[in-house]
């Protein structure tokens, strides 16, 4: 997904499948519990089933133990949980980093995935008691799955949707969809696939369906209203209901899994409400329980202190992301994970203050010098993103600007006067602008058509920019009124540029280039430099990706992710 702030986010659709479910809310819940028959699918009860606080991916079942893809540190490994005993351990192989995608129909063994770090992987099986992983064929795809039977295995491959015999020989295309396949599944009686195409442009993911032979392609869900956010789905056992997910961000971000029936009218029933978010279902062979894996998500704000090279809490208790020091570090603005409300409070955490509240949906607050405002991308169900002033005391907040594109990114002159923004990449047309709040000039810098991403210097003589491949930071200089390149990198090696307080430096946090590191790049220089290299921190995605900042005196921040995913049993009804 693409970064408005600067630079590329750090994640892919071949991993959206297990991470969409990270911005979710938590706790359990249950819907109508007790209810022993219910006239529709209903949840009837939730049970926890592990609690070690292990990051988890994939999940798969045998009815008598889980295989959980595990993500304890910088490697995946795949554990087994007896659902007897509760014992876990972990399934040995000769492959380092790997995935489970599917469970053989005699229970013997498992089709897995090397993590390599790319779009495309092989596939192996691995035995789940004893014996050596084997190479199924040549084959590189994504979220690989057998059929009921065991005879035909289903992958994507970029925008196709491939079908091959079970040992990898013969595949073939079938589909090439508007955008990645991924989430394969035959139906139980293998006439039919169910798949997830993910479109990165639009941020949209969608169910598709198509016969095992290429024909009838077509959009599951239809008109329906949640079609656009829906996807990683699996057949119950006896074929007669469809769980999938659906991933949703108002009125608070929260991930729900529903039943579609195959004998129905075609309309979706949730089977989730929360608080809890719940996804990686896996249906039991007697379709009386769905496990899945709940997320409760928790960004920690830290502090990175160079001289111990670690990382220092800050705002404790609190979970949030996009903070912003006060410029006299009395005071700091954050935004609540996972609600996307806008808070304040000191810089001890005392006098916290909420500001808004759901629907809306904030991000990268931005104190004016004198401390007395904050300007925030607001974003409103229906409507493009706007910004949005408000006082420090709370009350009614103002939109600077009424327009019908998507607006981001506020810098604050020095004596509070204007505002310098820029807009969403992907709107029909992008600059830089100015705003008088007193008399609501708009002006366009010139030049800066197809830029974004833009950093007024705290002395306001330069604008920093990114150029519209990616590549390049644009330095715009007041006095001559002139773009010049100021520096060029990858594509996505700069995201949240900052500047110094002497206006020297520009920052940057660069997720692409060798090492993840904090780089800067002098005025009047062309190269950038390494400050410190990032390591020892899983740090928590954002809405914009991996945010970074800095505090009052200059010190750097990170978000630490906090997240517990643990494994639930579901007890259904579906009747």
């Amino acid at each position: 997904m693409i970064n408005s702030t600067g630079g590329v986010s750090g994640f892919s659709l071949s991993r959206l499948a297990s991470l969409v479910i990270l911005a979710s809310v938590a706790a359990p819940c249950a819907d109508h519990p007790g209810d022993a028959v219910a006239a529709q699918p209903a949840v009837t009860s939730v049970t926890q089933i592990t609690r070690d606080g292990v990051s988890k991916t994939n999940l798969l079942s045998d009815e008598s133990s889980l295989y959980v893809s595990e993500w304890p540190a910088a490697r995946h490994l795949v554990a087994r949980l007896s659902l007897q005993g509760a014992d876990r351990s972990v399934i040995s192989n000769a492959i380092p980093n790997v995935q489970a995608l599917d469970i053989s129909a005699d229970r013997s063994k498992l089709l897995v995935t090397p993590m390599q770090g790319s779009v495309d992987s092989e596939f192996w099986t691995l035995p789940v008691h004893a014996g050596s992983p084997q190479r199924v064929g040549d084959l590189t795809g994504r979220d690989a799955a057998w059929s009921a039977d065991g005879k035909q295995l289903v992958f994507g491959k970029g925008s196709k949707l491939f079908v091959a015999k079970a040992d990898g020989t013969s595949p073939h295309d079938v589909f090439t969809a508007a955008g990645s396949v991924f989430g394969a599944r035959f139906s139980r009686d293998g006439k039919r696939i169910r798949f997830t195409v993910g479109n990165t442009d639009q941020n949209t993911t969608a169910i598709w369906e198509v016969d095992s032979d290429g024909s009838n392609p077509h959009a599951v869900l239809g008109s329906w209203q949640s079609a656009s956010s829906a996807c990683c789905g699996n057949w119950t056992a006896d074929g007669r209901y469809y769980i999938f997910q659906v991933s949703q961000s108002a009125p608070t971000a929260i991930t729900t899994l529903w039943a579609l029936s195959e004998s129905g009218s075609g309309t979706p029933i949730q089977l989730t409400h929360g608080p809890m978010s719940f996804g990686n279902a896996s249906p039991s062979a007697d379709s009386k329980k769905i496990w899945a894996i709940g997320v409760q998500p928790f960004g920690e704000t830290v502090k990175y202190d160079a001289a111990a090279k670690s990382f220092v809490p800050l705002l404790s208790s609190v979970s949030a992301t996009d903070l912003d020091y006060s410029s006299d570090g009395k005071w700091v603005t954050y935004v609540s994970v996972p609600d996307a409300t806008l808070w304040r409070c000191r810089a001890d955490g005392s006098e916290r203050l909420q500001l808004t509240s759901s629907p809306e949906r904030v991000a990268l607050p931005r104190w004016s010098r004198d401390g007395s405002r904050i300007a925030y991308v607001s974003m409103q169900p229906g409507n493009p993103a706007r910004i949005s002033i408000i006082s420090r005391a709370g009350g009614d907040a103002q939109d600077i600007l009424k327009e019908s594109r998507g607006q981001i990114d506020a810098n604050w002159s020095a004596d509070g006067s204007h505002i310098l923004f820029g807009y969403f990449v992907g709107s029909a047309a992008l600059d830089i602008r100015t705003i008088d709040l007193k008399t609501h000039e708009v002006t366009t810098i010139p030049g800066s058509q197809g830029l974004f991403s833009p950093r007024w210097s705290p002395n306001g003589k330069y604008i920093a920019a990114l150029s519209p491949d990616f590549t390049k930071v644009m330095l715009f200089d007041f006095q001559t009124q002139k773009w010049t390149v100021w520096l060029a990198e990858p594509a996505g090696a700069v995201n949240y540029p900052d500047w110094s307080a002497d206006s020297q430096y520009l920052f940057f946090d660069d997720l692409v280039t060798d090492e993840e590191s904090i780089r800067r790049v002098k005025v009047g220089e062309s190269r950038a430099e390494r400050v410190f290299k990032l390591e020892g921190i899983e740090r928590y995605p954002g809405p914009f990706g991996l945010w970074s900042g800095r505090t009052a005196d200059g010190s750097w921040m990170f978000v630490r992710d906090r997240s517990t995913q643990e494994v639930y049993q579901l007890s259904v009804a579906l009747p």
